[in-house]
């Protein structure tokens, strides 16, 4: 009995075909800056954390990655990219099946996250292991029972955008509740690209539009995830919508592939074969696909019982959290409208047949999931998903100089991040994620409520001194003067940055502020205060 009595073989060999090309451009991505981040001569050596996990005795269950179990040299870290890169495109041909190709991608790529948590520990990668790990889980049956693996799908879109809708009203922005969130957004994202000042200047009006847009389009959307076909894409339009919108206005990796790339199972065979253009692709993906087989009805429950059902509840555990334990009626914007939504939910909430028929027993069922939870989070399933809960009111920026003498300074580029304010805003490579690059976005951040530069930071800059060319690859073009030698001292300023492209939203005398010689710029910029030093004698 398929779910809704709807044909899925198409469907998720399309799903199968589109996350072995995200699983490629995750390991390709490391692999162009790994040496940089976590090799011997990095920043933050993944040999140094192995040791001290290595002394207190930690499992891999506990640190999940193959550096603790076999090697932590840098052949091995290599290896492990190429490894995940082979798995990758066997899993695309199905040259052997899929399930299989992924395990080895989520082992390979699981190391190299566990070993680099302060630049690989974003949203985006733990949201990949855990759907290469949902798809490990059901591949065994998959063929006799796709609908299980459908709704675990369905289950995890449906925590990601929820979660994203509550998390943003919940998250204490006020920005999020009188809808000037988007306002801020494009001049303030990690990595903006040339749409992005374009979209800065629209009418406020028009930003009001999008911040209550993305409430209807998460929250509606995720709801509707579990309807019929002939409801659901609705679903499917919301989320493409809202994907497309932050991917064509900033640089977001394979955030929004990887996304839709699980809205996949929102359409079934029929719709699939509706869209798809050429039937190349079609025959391609029939050729990919696993037969069909038939089970006996009993053993049709197991999946359910084992993985489908637990993974549904355990997963209700951090989008319960986006909550805060508030009752979602009794939040203005229901309230604004008619109280009598949580006037009726009261009133069943403390109705006694209701607290002893279904409140006992779903205490029991989340009490389960939390232990549950607190299990396998170590392995990255059942992530708490909120996208863009705050949005920053300011764009601090991190701007390197070096000197050979200290009087004379010269700046260091970046790839991609905002540095140099004559250079254009940057296209980054399809599904491509600089971690550094946004690894330094959340340090200005933090260095204005007051914290240090970490000491991840401290040995960034020391390492540019001794002109580490690993290190120095993740950056742009050097300063000339420091092309063939290092600079004897160097340092961090914190500048505050904002866009010279005005909006009629903005005061008068922001506009004023603007500096004559960065008009026409894409940036103009104000230094803020030293944000930290070193030079060649570690003093």
């Amino acid at each position: 009995m398929m779910l809704f009595n709807e044909p899925w073989y198409l469907s998720i060999s399309l799903f199968e075909r589109t996350l072995a090309c995200i699983n490629l451009a995750a390991f390709l991505s490391s692999l162009s800056q790994w040496r940089g981040q976590i090799g011997s001569t990095g920043i933050l050596p993944a040999n140094g954390f192995v040791r001290h996990w290595k002394e207190r005795k930690l499992t891999f269950f506990q640190r999940p990655t193959l550096c603790l179990v076999i090697s932590d040299s840098d052949n091995f870290l290599l290896l492990l990219h190429w490894i995940g890169i082979i798995c990758s495109v066997m899993a695309f041909f199905a040259i052997i099946p899929p399930g299989i190709c992924l395990i080895g991608c989520w082992l390979c790529y699981s190391s190299l996250v566990t070993v680099s948590t302060t630049f690989m520990g974003l949203q985006m990668h733990s949201n990949l292991l855990e759907t290469d790990m949902l798809y490990i889980l059901c591949s065994p049956f998959l063929a006799a029972q796709p609908e299980v693996f459908v709704f675990i799908q369905w289950s995890l879109l449906f925590r990601i955008m929820l979660g994203g809708a509550v998390g943003k009203y919940t998250g204490g922005d006020p920005s999020w509740k009188d809808g000037t969130a988007m306002s801020w957004h494009y001049w303030t994202q990690p990595l903006p690209n040339p749409l992005s000042p374009i979209f800065y200047r629209m009418p406020a009006s028009i930003h009001t539009i999008e911040t209550y847009f993305t409430y209807v389009s998460e929250g509606i959307g995720a709801i509707l995830c579990y309807t019929p076909q002939i409801i659901r894409w609705i679903s499917f339009i919301f989320f493409l919508l809202i994907l497309l919108g932050i991917n064509s206005t900033g640089n977001y990796a394979h955030l929004a592939p990887l996304t839709l790339t699980e809205m996949i199972l929102l359409l079934n065979d029929n719709v699939w074969r509706t869209l798809i253009p050429f039937q190349w692709i079609i025959s391609f993906l029939e050729y990919t696909s696993v037969a069909p087989y038939a089970i006996a009805w009993p053993f049709k429950l197991l999946p359910w019982i084992f993985i489908a059902l637990p993974y549904f509840f355990i997963s209700l555990v951090p989008l319960l959290g986006t909550f805060r334990d508030e009752n979602p009626f009794s939040w203005p914007i229901f309230i604004r409208y008619s109280s009598r939504p949580l006037n009726l939910t009261q009133f069943i909430y403390q109705h006694k047949h209701f607290q002893r028929f279904f409140l006992i027993p779903w205490n029991y069922i989340m009490n389960w999931s939390e232990n549950g939870h607190d299990l396998i989070s170590p392995i990255r399933l059942c992530g708490r998903y909120v996208k863009f809960a705050h949005m920053t009111k300011r764009r601090w920026e991190i701007i390197i100089e070096g000197s050979e003498d200290g009087t004379h300074w010269y700046e260091y580029d970046f790839k991609y991040k905002p540095s140099n304010i004559n250079k254009s805003l940057p296209i980054v490579p399809f599904c491509h994620m600089p971690n550094l690059d946004w690894r330094l976005w959340f340090l200005p951040n933090e260095a204005a409520r007051g914290a240090p530069p970490p000491q991840w930071f401290n040995i960034f800059l020391q390492r540019i001194l001794e002109h580490n060319q690993s290190v120095l690859s993740l950056l742009g073009p050097l300063p000339e003067q420091f092309r063939a030698k290092p600079p004897n001292f160097i340092r961090a300023w914190l500048y505050d940055y904002r866009f010279t492209y005005k909006r009629e939203q903005d005061s008068k005398q922001l506009v004023e502020k603007t500096p004559a010689d960065q008009i026409g710029k894409t940036w103009y910029r104000n230094r803020v205060e030293i944000y930290a030093k070193a030079n060649s004698k570690n003093e």
